[in-house]
């Protein structure tokens, strides 16, 4: 029991977590637009998830006692669902978040941090994939046997199923998100503020007209949700699904959306907004994952040409120390660097060589060798560039003074 108490979160940690999970809850019951189907979406799932990645295993009984209060207060202000069946379905979506966390944290060597394609997609698969299927097991059987909402076993698996994977597609990453930017303080440049501005008001109107049937159909809001994954990576892709998420609410609540109608039609009108918001989700997820992984190649490829280039710096000072000529070439006989006693002695350096109409090598040559050795020594050189073979010739070189 010491133990136990002693990994409890902090209570203002759990208090938001409450909170957070019970507006979530009236979100989802916002979005129950078609009677007899049940939620469309559901965010505390991806609010249980990512907490449950981003805690310690020993404090999970907690965030699981928090979520367990959160969803039974939720479930007396808006669903009125038989408190044994209450307790079932939390029951399910509890050992969903587990499982999903469980996964992930096994999986990935940084759980909370979505970084490259690799981890988005597993994160995808196992969270939004495989983990809801425990949940719309439960949580459909749950309804079947209580004959809730009079719907078959069959009939709300599906829908269950996609609700819970489309609320942790949307509610997960923006929880990783603001975590992880909380912790790390990101500052963005007086461009990007401007170019966030500027994207957030195009968002904000393409996604006005496209679901309020001005524009032909809801998906144009996808040229400027995948540009916030390009430009501002996971931050922007968590930020847009939420907006995208709240916009969608208000529409299809207030019978503007595409996705309100009729009775007959709101059932498969309800399939399609989970489907759009689901499709949405994963799109912009891939897409900052690859920016994402596009950015750090860049970053890895910038620290190794640095590296090489300190490294070359290096070598080139050791080099200047040998108390003798050293000069490079490429295979093709040009030369690449004299060191410091050799540019000393000759009087010029590999870049003092360059002239119109003259390889580099017969530029040195002339300038260095004396004309009487120039031919014996260049075809020597050209033998042992084309064989490998060392040779040894004596020649006259022409010092900084004039003298051979």
């Amino acid at each position: 029991m010491l133990s136990g108490w002693s990994h409890r979160p902090q209570l203002l940690h759990l208090g938001l977590f409450f909170l957070a999970y019970v507006l979530a809850c009236g979100f989802a019951q916002s979005l129950a637009i078609v009677p007899g189907t049940g939620i469309s979406i559901w965010p505390p799932g991806g609010l249980f998830v990512a907490t449950l990645i981003l805690a310690s295993r020993r404090s999970w009984p907690w965030w699981i006692l928090a979520g367990c209060l959160a969803e039974m207060f939720s479930n007396f202000l808006w669903f009125s669902s038989p408190v044994p069946a209450a307790f079932l379905i939390y029951a399910g979506n509890a050992l969903g978040a587990m499982v999903a966390a469980w996964l992930v944290n096994r999986t990935l060597k940084h759980p909370g941090q979505l970084e490259t394609l690799q981890e988005v997609l597993t994160f995808v698969i196992l969270a939004a994939g495989i983990a809801p299927i425990v949940s719309a097991t439960v949580g459909s059987a749950t309804l079947a046997w209580f004959a809730i909402q009079s719907q078959s076993f069959a009939t709300a698996w599906p829908l269950w199923w996609i609700g819970d994977a489309t609320g942790v597609l949307i509610v997960s990453p923006l929880a990783l998100v603001l975590f992880h930017s909380w912790r790390s303080k990101t500052q963005f440049s007086a461009a990007q503020w401007v170019e966030a501005c500027v994207l957030g008001l195009i968002f904000l109107g393409v996604a006005a007209l496209s679901l309020s049937g001005y524009l032909p159909f809801a998906y144009i809001i996808m040229p400027p949700l995948l540009w916030a994954a390009v430009r501002f990576e996971f931050k922007g892709a968590a930020v847009s699904l939420a907006l995208l998420a709240l916009i969608t609410a208000v529409f299809t609540i207030t019978g503007a959306s595409q996705f309100a109608g009729d009775p007959e039609s709101q059932k498969h009108n309800q399939i399609m907004l989970q489907l759009f918001l689901a499709i949405s989700a994963f799109s912009a997820l891939i897409v900052a994952a690859i920016s994402r992984q596009h950015q750090l190649a860049v970053l890895t490829l910038r620290q190794n040409v640095e590296t090489l280039r300190d490294r070359e710096r290096e070598l080139s000072q050791l080099v200047d120390m040998v108390p003798s000529h050293v000069w490079r070439l490429t295979p093709e006989g040009e030369p690449t660097f004299f060191n410091r006693r050799m540019v000393d002695f000759l009087g010029l350096d590999v870049a003092d060589s360059d002239r119109p109409g003259m390889s580099r090598l017969e530029a040195v040559l002339q300038a260095t060798v004396h004309p009487d050795d120039t031919a014996g020594f260049r075809d020597a050189l050209r033998h042992c560039l084309a064989t490998g073979e060392s040779f040894v010739m004596r020649y006259r070189l022409r010092r900084a003074d004039g003298l051979y």
